[in-house]
């Protein structure tokens, strides 16, 4: 079976992401899948290295049934003359003028088998998907705004806040989807954290009582702003249940804004709670013109 090429217009469309998602459909089907990523830019490490890590994902690229390969964004005839038997599948965020993503189409030429628009908000999803149509853009499929997919992961904070971590090594992948900002109070007991399910208490490192109150809660995260040391017992107390402590010198304004920056930002980490989800959202994709 030829390979599928995914290409961007632009960085950060999500092309890891829904190759990512490609893959867990092929393998589930009983197909043997493999990813690769092209060199070219300053993601292609880090994808590479989760395409490698993919449950289901195949080494050996001369025995796979699908071959998904990545392509730097950008110039698209360079990418398709490197494999020049591959289709062609075009993603692209919702907020590229639809005339740009239809020239861009039409450099893939009789290969392209179809387009994805990413980060689709639900109020505009009718006019943009008549917009395409309207351009000549034959899509395949759309995927919607997803807060848990927007979300940056732990490892994407700590280089954010240039923070130091303690009990972190099964804890980079996780998402923060629920930051929770301690408040000024002395102790506002645990259950304060407890209703909110917090991923992860924003909280200064002066303040025992509500970091030991957050952990006491199941916070996912602790992250510590002020850069003061930690102390014994809440680091005992982190310990027994392996929760992560993020501890920066950045004061809470500038970790929460430098936080904020990263989310809907970040390259697409993967993690188990981010395939699974971008595994649901594709499950009813057509996915026969691919290779049609």
């Amino acid at each position: 079976m030829p390979g599928l090429i995914l290409l961007s217009p632009e960085p950060l469309a999500g092309k890891t992401t829904v190759a990512a998602g490609l893959a867990q459909r092929f393998s589930t089907e009983g197909k043997t899948v493999s990813v690769r990523r092209m060199p070219g830019d300053d993601h292609a490490e880090n994808d590479a290295a989760l395409f490698s890590a993919l449950k289901g994902a195949s080494q050996d690229q001369a025995a796979a049934e699908v071959e998904l390969i990545e392509a730097p964004a950008g110039d698209a005839a360079s990418s398709l003359a490197e494999f020049p038997d591959a289709r062609a599948l075009i993603i692209t965020s919702a907020l590229t003028p639809m005339n740009v993503l239809a020239d861009y189409c039409r450099q893939a030429g009789d290969r392209l088998r179809g387009a994805v628009i990413n980060k689709m908000p639900a109020r505009r999803a009718d006019s943009l998907i008549a917009e395409a149509k309207a351009a000549g853009v034959d899509l395949l499929a759309t995927l919607p705004e997803d807060r848990l997919l927007a979300t940056p992961v732990l490892r994407d904070v700590v280089e954010a806040l240039s923070a130091q971590t303690e009990h972190f090594d099964s804890g980079g992948l996780r998402p923060l989807d629920r930051p929770v900002i301690a408040p000024i109070s002395a102790d506002p007991g645990q259950g304060y954290f407890a209703g909110y399910g917090a991923s992860a208490v924003i909280v200064r490192s002066d303040k025992p009582d509500l970091q030991l109150a957050a952990l006491n809660a199941s916070a996912g995260c602790l992250i510590l702003t002020g850069g003061l040391p930690i102390l014994s017992y809440v680091l005992e107390r982190a310990e027994e249940d392996q929760i992560p402590l993020l501890r920066t010198g950045l004061d809470t304004i500038t970790a929460v804004e430098r936080i904020e920056a990263i989310f809907g930002s970040a390259t697409f980490a993967g993690g188990d709670e981010k395939i699974k989800r971008i595994t649901e959202l594709m499950a009813d994709w057509d996915l026969a013109p691919l290779f049609g």
